[in-house]
Order: C-alpha cells, then structure tokens, then sequence
C-alpha cells in the first residue's frame, strides 16, 4: 500500500473548465474561447520557459499568457483589467467527489499532498477558500525551486517533504505530460482521464488509468500491497 497520495492541482483536483464561469464581462461564447486559450498559451509559455531556464512566478506567466489571449480576441485591457480577470484563478470550483476520496484517502492513514506549478500567491487562496484544505497534509510548489514540472527536480520536491521511498508515493494528475513526468522521476502514477482521450505517449506510461478519482479509490482497495 502507498504511503501518501500527491496530487496535481489545475485539472486534477479543481476544474478549469470553470474558469470561464468568472467571465461575466464576455458573452458564453467569447468567455469558453478566452479560458480555453489562456490555459493552453499558459502551458505553452510554462514549457518554453523551462526549456530557456528563463522562471518566472507562475502567477506572473498567467497574467503573460492572458494580455497574449486578450490581444488574440483584439480585447482593450489596462492592467486592472488583467489583474481582475486574473482573481478567476483564485475562484475555481473542485471536481465533486474531491472532498469524499479525499476524506477516505484521510481515513486509510494516507498522507495527501499537492505538487503545483502554481506559487503561493496563486495556491494558497485556491486551497485555503475550498472546504477540502482540511483534507491536504502538504502544498507544494515548484517556485521554492523555481523549475516547472515536469523537470526531476519538481517531483525532487515531494522527497524533500515526506521522507520515504519513491516506491511509497503515487502522483495522481489528469495532465498526459505530468504524469510522463512523474513516472520519469520514478513514481507510480494514476492518469485521470476525465475527457476519454488518448494518453500522448511520451516514453513513458501511467501505473493505472482512471476517469474519475472514485476509480483511483476503488483500484488502491484492490490492489494493497
């Protein structure tokens, strides 16, 4: 049996498809465009980024990657606008069985923790305002190292903070290149597959495959070691 459960945050744990729900200023049409593209360029400037060595706070790449998707949909903004749009990122809603597989995951003596891009200023708010914060031992993120998953040395990061044997930690995340990079590093991963897609192979396969978390709970129950 694993010794704790680390989990991804944005689209693992909270819904980013909710990020348009904080968009009242656009139109549904024009709020689902913006939010689809803002998470795509964030990654994209996320990626280029940690391939240049050029870090930056991940709140900081988020507000990059908006005044780019503003520009796209030929948006005026001044930076109050940006830094409101932003807040969305503060306010996303939690997929609905988070807080009961977290709690049995609580009951089963296994430690929960978090592994985000996200820094503190982005996190905190997002897990401290949900009524699941009472169910995560641990939030983790990668500017104390300041390297994006899925460098080694983000996943180095869960080592540092529970002393244990990778064989003991399983990384749960719904994003194909997380997993590809926890399962690099040497954990056992669970790739939760909400949208039925095709995993995107990168050298590099899921332990198990799920498409909600209530399936991860039910494989650990069979599957004790």
């Amino acid at each position: 049996m694993y010794k704790a459960i680390i989990f991804d945050v944005y689209g693992t744990i909270f819904d980013m498809k909710s990020l348009k729900n904080d968009m009242d200023q656009f139109n549904e049409v024009e709020a689902k465009s913006i939010s689809q593209l803002w998470r795509k360029t964030q990654l994209e400037h996320m990626f280029l980024r940690q391939v240049m060595q050029r870090y930056i706070p991940f709140d900081e790449l988020t507000k990059e990657s908006l005044r780019y998707v503003l520009d796209v949909h030929e948006i005026q903004y001044n930076r109050e606008d940006v830094n409101q749009l932003f807040e969305a990122f503060l306010d996303l809603d939690y997929f609905k069985e988070i807080p009961k597989v977290l709690s049995e995951l609580n009951s089963k003596n296994l430690e929960v923790g978090v592994l985000s891009n996200a820094n503190d200023n982005m996190l905190m708010p997002l897990v401290d305002n949900s009524e699941i914060n009472k169910y995560i031992n641990t939030v983790i993120s990668v500017n104390e190292i300041k390297q994006y998953k899925p460098s080694p040395a983000s996943y180095s990061l869960i080592l540092k903070y529970y002393q244990m044997a990778r064989e003991d930690i399983l990384f749960v995340s719904s994003n194909a290149w997380d997993v590809s990079g926890a399962a690099n590093f040497g954990f056992d991963t669970v790739w939760v597959n909400r949208s039925k897609s095709h995993f995107d192979y990168n050298g590099q396969s899921p332990t198990m495959t799920v498409n909600n978390l209530n399936e991860m709970v039910k494989w650990l129950e069979m599957n004790k070691r």
